[in-house]
């Protein structure tokens, strides 16, 4: 039951991310810089979550100093890292094209779980990869070229994404042996925050001179591409395998195909479908692995 919970978790964290990658396209036509709402999304959410723990469960903010060095790795390497080149990467190419890349990031998972953790290499696991890439393929039509647009600048955008959301997959998964969900999700935010900081700093944010309606956007933003999925992701990083977490989460070019279909004119057909069910049962096929050799479940 406690696996099941983690494959929920973060299929629903994969289907909000899926629905923020169509609305942050929809806003970059509205001229909005991938740099800022990256910053303001992951700033907003940790600012929120640190105020509202300090005045309601301050136990959940204490940290041993000996792990603000992994902090600062995966908050910056995993968080800001995979945030920031993913949304540059959809900039520069489309949303196809940057998942395509992207999701390369289940098999680095799975390569280095298998070769540096020692996590088995079960049939079902490669079955589940293979059904998922396929599907990943099919969903965006990968099969025709002219589908795959974007520079070689985008492409590497791409592919930098995948890396970091490798790390944070990974790394992030040993934290959560270590603290909460919440403490490990605040430090987390709060190391991509600072790192942002240096680059975007405060003053330049006070130029900017956003208005009401741009704060507006970086709370939506926040809540529903941060807040809510990471919370999820993490969650699930508690219950399943990093390698199996990842896969689940190729859930998510599905549904920002989908999204992208209903709001900004991208199609749907029968093959999209296909590769749709191809992804989901993938997700399916995985519940039925083995479980022995799940990690240890820590305490929440």
């Amino acid at each position: 039951m406690k696996h099941l919970k983690g494959y929920i978790a973060i299929s629903l964290a994969a289907v909000m991310w899926g629905v923020a990658a169509a609305v942050a396209k929809s806003f970059f036509n509205k001229a909005y810089e991938p740099l800022i709402l990256v910053q303001m999304r992951v700033t907003l959410s940790f600012a929120v979550l640190f105020l509202f723990f300090l005045s309601t469960n301050r136990a959940l903010l204490r940290f041993n100093v000996r792990d603000i060095p992994h902090f600062l790795v995966v908050g910056i390497l995993g968080v800001a890292g995979s945030n920031y080149f993913y949304y540059a990467a959809i900039k520069e190419t489309n949303v196809s094209t940057a998942i395509l890349v992207q999701y390369s990031a289940p098999v680095m998972v799975m390569m280095y779980t298998v070769v540096f953790q020692n996590e088995h290499l079960t049939v079902t696991k490669i079955v589940s990869l293979l059904l998922a890439i396929g599907g990943i393929i099919l969903a965006i039509g990968a099969y025709d070229p002219a589908v795959l647009q974007g520079t070689m600048h985008g492409i590497i955008l791409a592919l930098l994404a995948a890396v970091s959301f490798s790390i944070f997959t990974i790394s992030g998964k040993s934290l959560t042996q270590k603290y909460s969900i919440w403490t490990g999700l605040i430090y987390l935010l709060g190391a991509a925050s600072i790192f942002w900081s240096f680059i975007n700093t405060p003053m330049d944010i006070i130029r900017a001179d956003y208005t009401a309606e741009d704060w507006k956007t970086f709370g939506i933003i926040a809540l529903i591409s941060i807040m809510i999925p990471y919370t999820l992701y993490y969650y699930g990083l508690h219950h399943i395998q990093s390698s199996k977490a990842i896969i689940v989460s190729t859930l998510e070019p599905v549904v920002a195909i989908t999204s992208e279909w209903l709001f900004l004119d991208g199609r749907m057909g029968p093959v999209q479908v296909t590769g749709a069910v191809c992804v989901i049962a993938a997700i399916l096929l995985l519940q039925r692995d083995d479980p022995k050799g799940e990690p240890i479940i820590v305490s929440e």
